[in-house]
């Protein structure tokens, strides 16, 4: 069966998921989704409505949680479109109130129900920091694309920083574009990094795709002089074909070099289109 990979990016993590067939731990067998941060859905919050006469009870919201992750996963699967969005703003209105049933998804044996439960709490952000505890236990997932939403989602966590590095580290190397983009985004929430964070980020500028580049670049800049042994990459990003790749590159090398800071940054007019 064709494997999709869906992507959205909130606030600053790009969350992707693989649906289609059982996970597998052989990265080689995923292939790129053809979605990019800036060109992924985003979900708008309804206006509020009318206060119903009977308001749901805890119970009818825990129901309505299960049912709505259930049919994402089935549409998910099915690559049902119209039926996803449905399932999806379902979740998205009931909110904080679907983390129990989203907590509940991380255990489950079927992989796609494991990596859109990891991606929605990501998106819900430290608010999600309740399902911690299954999140933690797909760092080691064999699924790709579960294991960088869970640490993607613990990122934003307090006290996870140590635990998260490495594995978001790992997933720069991915062959999935996604998951690399993913893994360079998020690892700026983590804070300051050892030498093996920043060495391979410095690694990523050379990446195929230039959203890593520019991903990665703008991680480093959040690193500031830690990253000091990234600066010759960055420079040699200057010449870089990509507009978004240069400007990521040189705001970079400002946040981390004290000398470069007194002179100009370029910023190509694309860039703030």
């Amino acid at each position: 069966m064709h494997r999709r990979s869906h992507v959205w990016k909130v606030a600053l993590l790009g969350l992707v998921v693989g649906c289609g067939e059982a996970s597998r731990s052989d990265n080689t067998s995923r292939k790129a989704s053809p979605a990019s941060p800036e060109a992924t859905a985003t979900v708008e919050q309804p206006e509020l409505e009318a206060v119903p006469v009977e308001a749901a009870s805890p119970t009818s919201t825990a129901a309505r949680a299960k049912a709505a992750f259930a049919s994402l996963i089935k549409t998910a699967e099915a690559g049902e479109a119209e039926a996803w969005t449905k399932a999806e703003g379902e979740l998205h209105e009931l909110g904080l109130a679907a983390i129990p049933a989203l907590a509940e998804g991380l255990s489950e044996t079927n992989s796609v129900a494991r990596e859109l439960a990891a991606m929605f709490l990501a998106q819900l952000g430290p608010d999600a920091s309740p399902a911690a505890e299954g999140l933690l236990k797909l760092l080691d997932d064999e699924s790709t694309f579960a294991r960088v939403n869970a640490a993607a989602a613990l990122s934003t966590f307090e006290g996870h920083a140590e635990r998260v590095a490495p594995v978001l580290t790992a997933l720069l190397a991915d062959a999935d574009v996604n998951v690399r983009i993913t893994a360079a985004t998020s690892l700026r929430n983590v804070g300051p990094s050892g030498s093996e964070t920043i060495g391979a980020l410095s690694r990523s500028l050379r990446d195929t795709d230039s959203r890593v580049r520019a991903a990665a670049a703008t991680t480093l800049g959040e690193m500031g002089k830690l990253a000091g042994s990234s600066l010759a990459s960055l420079r040699r990003l200057g010449d870089d074909e990509d507009d978004q790749v240069r400007t990521a590159a040189s705001r970079a090398i400002q946040r981390i070099d004290e000398t470069a800071r007194t002179a100009p940054v370029t910023i190509p007019a694309s860039a703030t289109e």
